[in-house]
């Protein structure tokens, strides 16, 4: 059965994570795909060239025998590669995949490529996910017509629908009054639409930059906004709702195209670990005045902490043998895969959530 639901960036990282996962926490399950935000924006060549490399990335790590999402929102809509829509030719790069195709509101060209596609055969799952964002969930009476106008056409050629609400960043939302919009719009939806197959709640505390909540050189413990509305949430419906976050980056977070040279003036360590409904975050000083030694003392410190978790994932075995001066350092690039393979590890055989 599926428990838990890891948002996360279709990068190198986070891809090369889920081949991590011990097989007991794969099963539990379902991980949301994000195509990468960049910066500069990708063109016909570049989006055909990523959704390539993810395919690759995707049966290497993860197999085509599990579902997962796929969604494209974090980028430019009005991409147009080799003659097709830019949703309909990363669906048909990932055809041989169990890949559950997302629709929402406001995406016309995005949506009708799906039920396109859908109705031509050439999506072979029998499951969409309808994604709604925070302005989308807040009102459902308000929101129906459209709901109805946008999406029931993709609705109909799918036999199950799978009910994202995304809170996206959640820490300025009043912890009850989301919760109260999630459950009344939960209960609606569901009555409206009888093929409800999966009720998924996600959202994240940490920002687009970690500097807007710990300064360089602190460590900060920062409390999972996202974790409290779900908790609120399951108390005022009998609906079950899955609970999901986005791991340990934010759901704003973009590949910016730095000159190599300002790298490491931009650019300092950082590390996120997840317990008791809390991140513990830590970040160094900018890599041109103190330089990836920094890690070291970063990782000792956290293998230092009594909610330290040794031995629990492989990675925490990555972060306790960098804290020890073992192998190769850390760098920023290789530390995500072990943080997403000790959150998602935690999420489903540790956290009470």
């Amino acid at each position: 059965m599926i428990r838990y639901v890891p948002f996360l960036k279709a990068k190198r990282g986070e891809l090369n994570a889920m081949g991590e996962l011990a097989p007991e926490v794969k099963q539990a399950i379902c991980p949301f795909f994000d195509f990468p935000r960049r910066d500069p924006d990708y063109n016909a060549d570049t989006y055909a060239a990523a959704s390539r490399s993810i395919a690759r990335s995707l049966k290497k790590h993860w197999g085509a025998d599990a579902e997962f999402y796929f969604d494209d929102l974090d980028i430019s809509q009005k991409l147009s590669v080799k003659g097709e829509h830019q949703y309909a030719y990363l669906l048909k790069t990932l055809d041989t995949f169990r890949v559950i195709p997302v629709v929402a509101l406001d995406r016309i060209s995005h949506n009708a490529a799906v039920a396109s596609l859908k109705s031509n055969g050439e999506v072979p799952s029998p499951t969409v996910a309808f994604r709604a964002e925070h302005r989308d969930f807040e009102d459902f009476d308000g929101n129906a017509d459209q709901i109805d106008y946008d999406l029931a056409t993709v609705f109909e050629e799918f036999e199950a629908i799978d009910l994202i609400l995304d809170c996206r960043v959640c820490t300025s939302m009043d912890v009850l009054e989301t919760a109260q919009q999630v459950a009344r719009f939960a209960k609606k939806f569901c009555d409206a639409y009888d093929k409800v197959r999966r009720v998924i709640v996600t959202g994240s505390s940490i920002p687009r930059s970690l500097g807007e909540v710990v300064d360089s050189s602190t460590t900060k413990v920062l409390a999972r906004h996202e974790l409290a509305i779900l908790a609120r949430a399951r108390g005022l419906t009998s609906i079950t709702l899955v609970g999901a976050d986005y791991a340990t980056v934010s759901p704003f977070y973009s590949d910016a195209d730095f000159e190599p040279e300002l790298f490491p003036r931009v650019t300092s360590p950082r590390l996120i670990y997840s317990f008791d409904g809390s991140h513990y975050i830590s970040r160094g000083s900018s890599l041109a005045s103190r330089g990836y030694g920094q890690y070291a003392g970063l990782l000792k410190q956290l293998c230092g902490q009594a909610f330290f978790r040794p031995g629990y994932s492989a990675g925490e075995n990555y972060f306790y043998a960098k804290s020890m001066g073992i192998g190769s350092r850390a760098m920023n690039n290789t530390v995500v895969k072990p943080s997403v393979v000790a959150h998602i590890t935690y999420m489903v055989l540790g956290a009470s959530f």
